[in-house]
């Protein structure tokens, strides 16, 4: 075994009926029951909750606020809440992008992915100065449009840049970086113009989540926080269950499984 695994393996913290971290005890705050398939979470602390057309918001105690169903686009493939004030809404089987204000409701604007000349395009991110972030898996290339449609950045194909073709699964934008979830090849990162920068070293994961300097993502039952400057991991708990989602908003942890959405406050 290598001395990362060691490493890693020493710094497990193990969660049963109580949470621990750094011999600090997480108190539960709230328990949602829950069938949704993907949990996200906002710059507010508010929590969405994903389920096929469906999509209801709760406030970070866990109380119901509204929902949004609509079928006309089919299953919603990706949330991007990382502006709580407008919401970008991806359905990747029909190529659309839609916005949504902080009640749910559609804006009145979108984007038909097809119509400005997208092939195949598989992932899709709120970026700055109301732009997407695009990820189009016919030309390996990253594309940043404004909400209009009109072309601001574009990588140029990846698989020129980077000697492979890149299979990414996720992507977000923070602070001006694009970052491109490549399950075998680690996390892409990008400037604002689309030129590569350079890869963090953290495989076979489903989605992160980007806190000033640290990736948290989840891998297997570990929850794991990755300093970027210090270039080091640190797990912070070990689940009994597999969960489909583990998000940190301000002094809270959320953890959506097959069964509920659990709350629980977390200082560190």
């Amino acid at each position: 075994m290598s001395w990362f695994w060691y490493k890693l393996l020493g710094s497990i913290l193990l969660i049963s009926c109580v949470l621990n971290t750094s011999g600090q005890e997480l108190k539960p705050i709230a328990k949602v029951p829950t069938d949704a398939e993907l949990l996200r979470v906002d710059n507010f602390g508010k929590l969405y909750l994903v389920s096929q057309n469906e999509i209801s918001l709760l406030d970070p105690a866990g109380k119901f606020i509204v929902r949004n169903s609509n079928k006309l686009y089919g299953k919603i493939s990706d949330l991007d809440a990382s502006n709580g004030l407008e919401l970008l809404l991806f359905f990747k089987d029909l190529s659309q992008v839609i916005f949504l204000d902080n009640q749910l409701a559609e804006k009145g604007k979108k984007l038909s992915l097809e119509e400005i000349g997208f092939d195949q395009v598989t992932l899709a991110c709120t970026s700055h100065g109301m732009g997407v972030w695009l990820f189009d898996q016919t030309r390996f290339e990253l594309t940043r449009v404004d909400q209009n449609g009109k072309f601001t950045s574009k990588s140029g194909n990846l698989m020129q840049v980077l000697g492979f073709a890149p299979q990414p699964n996720f992507m977000r934008e923070y602070n001006n970086w694009v970052y491109l979830n490549d399950p075998k090849r680690g996390i892409l990162v990008f400037d604002n113009f689309g030129a590569y920068y350079k890869t963090i070293p953290i495989k076979n994961v489903d989605y992160f989540q980007i806190k000033e300097h640290r990736v948290f993502h989840t891998k297997d039952q570990y929850y794991i926080s990755f300093d970027t400057k210090e270039l080091k991991f640190d797990t912070l708990f070990n689940f009994e269950v597999k969960n489909k989602g583990v998000f940190i908003t301000k002094n809270q942890l959320n953890i959506l499984n097959d069964k509920e959405l659990n709350l629980f406050e977390y200082r560190r």
